[in-house]
């Protein structure tokens, strides 16, 4: 087994992680875990193994990415069995490429092992397809929110991204979902595009069908956990059990 595993946990739900991610979290001496839904479900699969929380959230105080990369490499180091839990899939906004090079710099060995990024589980949540034949092609995973000290290539280099797929889903957007549906609307997306918005995919959330118009206008109700937001016209049919008003009406 490597030194080191970088294993993705899938939005949340102990259920969601795969076979091999569960299997090497029981082998684990200590983990360094994100901000997890459920994090103590998971640790049913390692109970005495030394549990670390790293997560950030946004607006939260968490810790920096060099303190997580140097903790890994140290424990390592020690002849631990490390396990690095991270949310979703590792190789999507999940600073995978940081600790990748800390432990390949400290000459330790390291896998990864992916996990299910929470666009598959929101739309599995939806019981929605991200693709759909003759209608959308293409889907684009992205962020429009810059982490602290980076810039944008150019203004708004996310929205290019977001005009050329059928299928967009934007990550850690919730907090200022009316500003990017303004901006995308500007730039020319259909004002009535469809949109989705999934709180805790794969877990209990909040769930709504609107439009880019709709949120542009209203922005979203408070929500607790993170945010997916899906658009384009594969979700025109989606059919929702609940928290089906408009948003005029929920911010009532």
């Amino acid at each position: 087994m490597a030194t080191v595993s970088l294993i993705g946990a899938g939005p949340g739900e102990p259920e969601l992680m795969t076979r091999k991610a569960w299997r090497i979290l029981g082998e684990a001496d200590v983990v360094l875990y994100d901000a997890l839904i459920d994090a103590e479900g998971m640790k049913e699969a390692a109970p005495d193994a030394r549990w670390i929380s790293v997560g950030k959230r946004a607006g939260r105080p968490a810790p920096e990415q060099a303190f997580i990369c140097r903790t890994l490499v140290a424990y390592a180091r020690r002849g631990w069995r490390v396990v690095r839990l991270k949310g979703g899939d590792p190789s999507l906004f999940g600073r995978l490429a940081e600790e990748l090079e800390a432990c390949r710099a400290a000459g330790l060995d390291v896998e990864v092992v992916p996990g299910v990024t929470s666009a598959c589980a929101a739309a599995a949540d939806l019981q929605a397809s991200l693709t759909l034949r003759g209608v959308a092609r293409s889907v684009v995973f992205l962020t429009p929110r810059l982490g602290r000290g980076e810039q944008e290539p150019c203004d708004d280099h996310w929205l290019q991204a977001a005009l050329t797929a059928d299928t967009a889903v934007l990550y850690m957007a919730g907090k200022r979902a009316d500003q990017v549906c303004r901006k995308l609307i500007e730039a020319g997306r259909p004002a009535l595009t469809p949109l989705c918005v999934v709180e805790n995919a794969g877990g209990t959330g909040l769930r709504l069908q609107t439009t880019l118009m709709e949120v542009a206008r209203y922005g979203l109700p408070p929500m607790q956990g993170p945010v997916s937001l899906l658009l384009g016209d594969a979700f025109a049919d989606v059919r929702l059990a609940q928290n089906t008003e408009p948003l005029s009406v929920l911010e009532g």
